[in-house]
This record gives C-alpha cells, sequence and structure tokens, in this order.
C-alpha cells in the first residue's frame, strides 16, 4: 500500500537517482570530448607534443570549455528535464559562473603536480587533471547545478496530470496495489494550465 505522501517521496527518489544516472552519462560524454582535445593540445595525442606542451593549464581550460558547452545543452534538454531555470537566459550564465568555479579543482590537481610534485608526463597529468579533478568537479557541479541553474521542478501534475494517474502508471508496471490519498489539484500556469483546469473539472 502507497498512500499519496509516500508515492510522492518515491517518484522524488526516482527522480533523483535519474538525474544523478544521467548527469553521470553527460559528464562522460564532455569529459571524453575535454579528454581528447586537452591530449591532443598538449600531448599530440601521445604521439609526441602537442602545440601547447608547455602550456598544460591553458590547454585544459580551453578544452573543458568546448566540453562545458556541450554538456550544457544535455543537461538543459536531457538530465534536468524535469527541472526549468528561473534565469532569463535559462541558466548559462549561472552555468558558466559555476563551471569556471568548479574547474579550479581539476586545475588545482594540476598545478600540484606540475608544479610542486614536478610530474610532467601524460599519465599523471590525465590522473591529477582528468580523473582527480574531475571526479570532484563532477561532485560539486551536480549539486550546484540543481540548486543554482535547474533550481525549481516542474510539478508532477504538470508533466503526469495527477498523483493518481502516475500511481496508476507505477501499479501497472510493477504489479503492486496503491492506494492513494485525494489530491487537490489546483490551476498552474503557462501550457499545462487548460489541460489541468480540464480534468479539475
Amino acid at each position: 500500500m502507497v498512500f499519496g505522501g509516500q508515492l510522492l517521496g518515491r517518484l522524488r527518489r526516482t527522480r533523483l537517482f535519474g538525474e544523478v544516472v544521467r548527469f553521470m552519462m553527460v559528464g562522460g560524454i564532455a569529459t571524453a570530448v575535454a579528454f581528447v582535445l586537452f591530449n591532443g593540445l598538449v600531448h599530440g595525442f601521445f604521439m609526441g607534443a602537442g602545440p601547447m606542451n608547455g602550456q598544460p593549464i591553458p590547454a585544459y581550460i580551453i578544452a573543458n570549455t568546448v566540453g562545458m558547452l556541450i554538456s550544457y545543452e544535455l543537461s538543459r534538454r536531457w538530465t534536468f528535464r524535469h527541472r526549468v531555470s528561473d534565469h532569463p537566459d535559462g541558466g548559462f550564465t549561472a552555468y558558466v559562473v559555476i563551471n569556471a568555479v568548479t574547474m579550479l579543482l581539476p586545475v588545482a590537481c594540476l598545478y600540484l603536480t606540475r608544479s610542486v610534485f614536478g610530474w610532467d608526463s601524460a599519465i599523471a597529468d590525465n590522473l591529477s587533471a582528468n580523473v582527480v579533478g574531475v571526479l570532484l568537479g563532477q561532485i560539486a557541479r551536480f549539486f550546484l547545478f540543481r540548486r543554482f541553474v535547474f533550481g525549481r521542478p516542474i510539478r508532477y501534475t504538470q508533466v503526469y496530470g495527477s498523483v493518481e494517474e502516475e500511481a496508476a502508471a507505477l501499479g501497472a508496471a510493477d504489479g503492486a496495489t496503491l492506494l492513494v490519498a485525494p489530491e487537490r489539484r489546483e490551476r498552474v500556469s503557462g501550457s499545462t494550465e487548460q489541460a489541468t483546469h480540464d480534468r479539475a473539472g
């Protein structure tokens, strides 16, 4: 038996898990693009010195700027598709600021291995910047994006129509018997207003 509050809690957890998985996949794509560009610029794709071999930090910033643009589009259209931004520009400025700030984490790791320990091999560069640094940056970015860029979740009634309708869908999917407390329907603004009004009527 699942009542209305429990069902909503389950839906929120499911949505959060989906966001985490999609965010990791998007991060993987963006990181792969940045990885290829960085190693092309600095290490010549492991076939010799690249054009920016002596400038690993600027090369890292260039590569990850390209990755950031890819990440923004995929995050907006896929990762956080159930959340919207209250920013006039769709959250792009906040997204860039957060990326710039969190990019300091892998840059700091790269600076540490290059300038403090004197490790300048391709393996050392990639472990410090593209493994340890990226992992730390990804964790920070997920929570910052979710809070400050795509901060307003779309209401379930805007997506599914009502808790009862989603309960029926979940019940059909897993064979469970769901008892849902009646939900008070409210009008919502935007393109879903008329549909919600029709259901309430």
